[in-house]
Parts: structure tokens; C-alpha cells; sequence
């Protein structure tokens, strides 16, 4: 990961999107052919109201790989869900569904496209999923914006226990 991206995820975990953005622009600079970079920059837009260019950018990254990569297209979904437009997350979700029927589909992009379209307890269940196969993305559950819609649920607090990540001890 190169340091640019990781400074922008900083500034995303802190909401700071404007900090964020500009360290992402700089990571696709330093390396145009990294869809994660275009993913990371995506979200951002999209959390900071920045919806068109949010679009402009995950779609290019999408073409990146060649439709090969579901995470950028259910951050698509998210961030067009974030506009109200649910018809393209539905679609993702449908699409998400069918293909984990024959190949891995990570549930942490199940519980995004969930969190997209305010399904909360199905957001909850890809979360949970996500524990047994360790997915890096739940050490950021306290802080990640995206998670927002989950926070005070006993769900998502006791998710956040067995993670290890309470304030308690």
C-alpha cells in the first residue's frame, strides 16, 4: 500500500474527506493502475457529497479490471444508494448473491451494499460473517464512516466486543 493511500484512509477514518481526498488524487498519480486507489477516492467523494465526481471515479476504476473486482462495484452501489437511486445497489446485490452461489464474494461487500440500501440486519449478518474469516476491514469498525447506520445497535456493539475493539475492559 503506498503511503499516500494510507494517509487518505487516516483523514477517511477521521471524516477529514477534503485531507482524504487530496492524498488520494496524489496515490492515483503515483499510480494510476491501482483500483484501489480509485475505490478508496470513490467513497470518499461519495461521503463527503461529492456525488458525480464519487461516480466518475469508482466507474474508472471498475474499468481498471475489466469488471473483474466486486468491491468497487458494491462501493458504486453504495455510493449511488447515498444519492437515493437503490436500483443499481439492488442489481449489485443480486449480482453479489448469484455469484457467491460459484465463487467467493467477501461479506464485507454484502454488508456495504446492505448498509446502502438500510438493510440493517442483513448489513449485520455479512459483518458478523466477516469475524470467522478475519477480514482486516472490521479492526476499523469503530472508526470506519461507512459503519455509521450500524453504531448503537447491540448488533453491531457486540460485534464490536468480540472484536475486541470496546472501550471497556
Amino acid at each position: 500500500m503506498s503511503l499516500r493511500r494510507s494517509l487518505g484512509y487516516l483523514y477517511f477514518y477521521a471524516r477529514r474527506y477534503e485531507q482524504a481526498n487530496y492524498h488520494l488524487t496524489r496515490a492515483i498519480a503515483m499510480n494510476p493502475t491501482s483500483e484501489e486507489n480509485y475505490r478508496v477516492q470513490g467513497l470518499i467523494l461519495s461521503l463527503d457529497g461529492q456525488h458525480d465526481e464519487a461516480e466518475r471515479v469508482l466507474r474508472e476504476g471498475i474499468q481498471l479490471s475489466g469488471e473483474g473486482t466486486t468491491y468497487t462495484k458494491a462501493t458504486l452501489a453504495y455510493a449511488r444508494a447515498r444519492t437515493g437511486d437503490t436500483s443499481y445497489a439492488k442489481q449489485v446485490l443480486r449480482e453479489l448473491e448469484e455469484k457467491r452461489t460459484h465463487d467467493y464474494v467477501s461479506p464485507v461487500e454484502l454488508s456495504t451494499v446492505n448498509i446502502a440500501l438500510g438493510d440493517i440486519d442483513r448489513a449485520l449478518d455479512w459483518a458478523e460473517e466477516a469475524v470467522p474469516e478475519r477480514r482486516g476491514w472490521l479492526a476499523y469498525l469503530n472508526v470506519n464512516p461507512v459503519m455509521d447506520p450500524l453504531r448503537g445497535h447491540p448488533r453491531f456493539d457486540a460485534l464490536v466486543e468480540t472484536m475486541g475493539l470496546s472501550e471497556r475492559r
